[in-house]
């Protein structure tokens, strides 16, 4: 804590989490009954309750194709008609994340909050990142094959300097 009794460090509101509530839980934003009409006006919209909104299958479809094509995700909303005041970032956002899972693991889009099928079969895999190797501890040398190094090394550097005299008398001569 700093002198004027203020915390300036850690997770706070406003640092990309919700502010939480006294009773420990998050807030999370409801929608107000005109708000509520205008999402269910939408022909998007599958279903809406006072916190969550569930899209039609047509609009998932669209709304990944135009993804896949490199527009805006907020922009995609806007052109379909829909407020982006009233939606939010943060959940169209979370749409589009939910999406790329749905693909990610093969599974078809579904109508609203309908469950995915359970026996749904991958159509392809993302590449997984190679393992990294073991990095535990270093096969132990012999005795006999310590000294062969020693020797070798030993060796070398004998040639080193054969090599550097040779290169220094060619320099005397010119």
């Amino acid at each position: 804590m700093t002198k004027d009794g203020t915390n300036r460090g850690g997770a706070r509101p406003g640092a990309g989490r919700k502010k939480k509530t006294p009773e420990g839980t998050y807030e999370h934003a409801t929608f107000t009954a005109e708000q509520l009409k205008e999402l269910t006006d939408s022909p998007h919209v599958a279903y809406v309750s006072s916190k969550t909104v569930s899209f039609t299958k047509a609009f998932k479809t669209t709304a990944w194709q135009r993804y896949c094509d490199g527009i805006d995700p907020v922009q995609i909303f806007a052109d379909a008609g829909l407020n982006i005041e009233t939606l939010g970032k943060s959940r169209i956002l979370g749409f589009f994340k939910i999406l790329r899972e749905a693909k990610a693991k093969g599974l078809p889009f579904t109508e609203g909050n309908e469950p995915y099928p359970s026996d749904a079969k991958k159509t392809y895999s993302f590449p997984t990142p190679p393992r990294r190797a073991n990095r535990g501890r270093p096969p132990v040398m012999s005795d006999t094959e310590i000294n062969k190094l020693a020797t070798k090394v030993a060796y070398m550097s004998q040639e080193l300097e054969f090599i550097k005299k040779i290169i220094l008398a060619e320099k005397k001569e010119n």
